[in-house]
């Protein structure tokens, strides 16, 4: 869980930087984006700007050349009056001749007051390289006094047929008239002006932008530093020369530094027939501050994605969160009672159990009787009654003590009281409070408990040694009853012989110590109707050792699935051998215990080991006892159906001595009942033992079951269980449990007595 915790924000934090690193892109691109957008809004600004310079200059060429030989073949300066009405961006029209003294000007002017073009310092050096041009010359840009406007002076050489230059017609081209054009359409905005620079000095003509411009920029020429920084920028960028530059049409974008050493995006191009450079600039803080808007945008929405993905992930990662909060606690506490549970234990007990950690004490509780209840009125009071129970152990436990539900009807208890007194004194104060009366719906049960003690590290100083110490008090505690008992190391002296037990068994089924014996059993006729098997154990160190003592060990170490395996396979080769060779045929019987009904496999083992041998099936009987039915009936009942259909005969072993019902009897596919010896010792004696014996012979009748008794010893047994209808014997009165030699010699001798 804490993996899929970490993945889910992990898939966060990639997306966050896969969405950084697509701002970033994004932002990139769009830098770039904005810049080219500037770039191409200048270039066809500068496009319109060149084309729209060219054919104004280029009319106004013209009408100077059409004009100025008019005037000298009419000698008429009224002319010059009449242009001026209908050309409303020309100041003024003159004729001036090659000297530089005007010959014909408009008639609000006073020609003699006009200085002469030659000799005039600011006019001299353009009039007289206008006399050796055939286009037309701009002049430097100037305040026209007589009319309040500013203007460009355009000058253009006069010439004969010849080529002889004449004279030179001039006119003053006002700024507010013939470029009005630009200040109110061709400006991209307050972030951009649009200059014409004159080539061969680098005043500038005129100055576009939708801001006020002063007029001072047309006093002086254009620093050359800022010229040859745009001119280094387009041949650096393009890889061209300035030759190549100003023979050419194309546009050129760059950035560069103005003037005043701001940073600029400009577009420029070169008109040749005027000489002139067209030059757009835009601010780069203005192209900064559209970038910038976009970013927020950006920001802005990367930003609100990111929140609503950051709230999706921590609704995902609380919901994930509270789910391994509760797969850890239904990992960790029983489903039932809430209590925690043993996987807890087995964390926790590591904190409880470290160097630093104080001495404590662990209670091992283990109910008795609680199986009656299971039994008789179904699990479902079984539960109600253990919700109880912990409900009750949670009030009177101290407040730092850790209830546990260790499985079943078990729990453990740890508490940091570890003085024998105060830990006895908690102990019986919770024995008393689980030991009251349980109201479970209309019914009052009474269970005790049996309360076994171990202290850490005083009795263990591991888990399994402390659950073990404290398991082996608990059951010396259940050889009382209600009670409880503190380990102490002679009770381990037990414990360890059944762990002796338990490695020599394991030894024996590999060294073949374990073997079968098989007692006869008897009909009414005194003639031997079947046997059942036995296993024996001869210990090369222990000796003989009897079957209630090793069965048991067997039980409870898991062994006896494997033990139950040994005695079927051994039994049913030894049967089939023996009444094979003696041509015999008698039923053998074989118990079967509850672990090995409940191995998944069991009946596919048991239909193996019959196809393998090829006994007869109708000779094979299992025998399971009573106590079988009331492990799990639901279960069971199906399996002994599917045993009975496969032709095998079932027995149930020591009948009277359990708890099952006749209800249960009459369901269950059974075909003998075996009278347990507890009846037949004292049948001779005890007027109630021969009424329970009747009364299962009894039943069995009445049900069409065949009924055996075993431990019949002597022949008044015999003749008393004649007399009551009982179908078959089994007991020392006939013989004791044989060796397969030994049984074989007795087949043959009853084989004989029959013939």
């Amino acid at each position: 869980m804490a993996l899929i915790q970490k993945n889910i924000w992990t898939i966060f934090y990639t997306l966050l930087l896969c969405g950084i690193g697509f701002l970033g892109i994004a932002s990139y691109y769009k830098w770039n984006n904005v810049h080219e957008h500037y770039a191409e809004d200048q270039i066809n600004l500068v496009k319109l700007v060149g084309n729209a310079t060219h054919s104004l200059l280029l009319s106004q060429e013209m009408i100077l050349d059409v004009l100025g030989k008019q005037v000298l073949r009419d000698q008429n300066p009224r002319m010059l009056d009449e242009l001026l009405l209908i050309n409303p961006s020309v100041v003024a029209f003159g004729f001036v001749d090659v000297e530089g003294n005007y010959r014909y000007i408009n008639t609000k002017f006073d020609k003699a007051k006009l200085p002469n073009l030659r000799q005039n310092p600011l006019t001299q050096e353009s009039f007289e390289y206008t006399l050796t041009q055939n286009t037309m010359v701009l002049g430097r840009t100037y305040y026209i006094a007589a009319s309040g406007r500013w203007g460009i002076p355009i000058r253009k050489s006069i010439l004969d047929d010849s080529g002889k230059v004449l004279g030179v017609m001039t006119a003053g081209l006002g700024i507010e008239g013939a470029f009005k054009i630009y200040t109110e359409s061709l400006s991209l905005g307050d972030y951009n002006k649009v200059t014409l620079i004159r080539e061969r000095d680098h005043f500038i003509q005129f100055q576009s932008a939708n801001t006020e411009i002063s007029k001072e920029i047309y006093e002086n020429p254009l620093p050359e530093a800022f010229l040859n920084a745009l001119m280094d920028t387009i041949t650096h960028t393009y890889a061209v020369s300035k030759d190549e530059i100003k023979a050419s049409e194309r546009i050129y974008t760059a950035s560069t530094r103005d003037v005043t050493g701001e940073e600029i995006q400009f577009a420029l191009k070169y008109e040749p027939r005027y000489a002139l450079w067209i030059l757009s600039d835009i601010k780069e803080t203005q192209i900064v501050r559209e970038f910038i808007e976009h970013f927020f945008a950006y920001v802005m929405l990367f930003a609100i994605i990111h929140v609503v993905l950051f709230f999706l992930f921590k609704i995902i990662s609380d919901a994930e969160n509270k789910r391994r909060v509760d797969l850890l606690f239904q990992a960790t506490h029983d489903s039932l009672t809430h209590l925690p549970n043993r996987a807890y234990f087995q964390q926790c007990i590591h904190d409880w159990m470290c160097e630093s950690a104080p001495p404590f004490s662990l209670l091992y509780i283990d109910l008795d009787h609680f199986k009656n209840v299971n039994d008789s009125f179904g699990h479902h009071f079984g539960d109600l009654l253990l919700i109880e129970f912990s409900r009750r152990l949670l009030q009177v436990k101290s407040p730092e003590s850790i209830a546990i539900r260790q499985g079943g009807d078990e729990f453990l208890l740890l508490s940091y009281v570890t003085d024998t007194h105060e830990l006895l004194a908690q102990a019986d104060k919770i024995m008393q409070e689980i030991s009251k009366p349980y109201r479970i719906k209309q019914f009052n049960f009474v269970v005790g408990a049996s309360i076994g003690i171990a202290k850490y590290p005083e009795h263990a100083q591991s888990e399994d040694m402390l659950l073990r110490a404290a398991d082996i008090a608990m059951y010396e505690a259940k050889k009382y009853k209600n009670s409880v008992r503190l380990f102490s190391p002679s009770m381990q002296e037990g414990y360890l012989n059944r762990v002796m037990m338990e490695h020599m068994l394991r030894q024996a089924l590999e060294k073949g110590e374990l073997y079968i014996a098989y007692q006869p059993q008897i009909d009414r006729n005194g003639a031997l109707y079947g046997v059942e098997a036995l296993a024996r154990w001869q210990s090369a160190e222990l000796g003989l050792v009897p079957p209630d003592q090793f069965i048991p060990v067997a039980e409870a170490s898991g062994l006896m699935p494997k033990l139950g395996d040994f005695i079927l396979k051994r039994t049913l080769e030894e049967m089939q051998r023996l009444q094979e060779s003696l041509n015999v045929r008698f039923q053998v019987s074989v118990n079967i215990s509850i672990k090995q009904f409940m191995e998944v496999n069991f009946l596919e083992k048991l239909t193996h080991e019959i196809e393998k041998t090829k006994l007869d099936r109708l000779a094979i009987c299992l025998e399971i006892t009573e106590s079988l039915f009331i492990e799990d009936i639901d279960y069971l009942l199906p399996l002994l159906q599917k045993i009975r259909d496969m032709g095998l005969y079932i027995s149930m072993d020591d009948f009277g001595t359990g708890y099952s019902s006749l209800n249960i009897l009459r369901k269950l596919p059974v075909d003998e009942l075996k009278i347990d010896k507890s009846f037949i010792d004292t049948l001779m004696e005890d007027l109630a033992a021969e009424k329970m014996v009747q009364n299962i012979i009894t039943i069995g009748n009445n049900l069409g079951l065949v009924v055996l008794a075993e431990g019949v010893e002597t022949k008044a047994q015999e003749t008393k269980l004649l007399s009551l209808g009982c179908d078959r014997f089994q007991g020392y009165l006939y013989a004791k449990p044989l060796t397969y030699d030994a049984l074989q010699a007795f087949v043959e001798e009853q084989k004989q007595n029959d013939m």
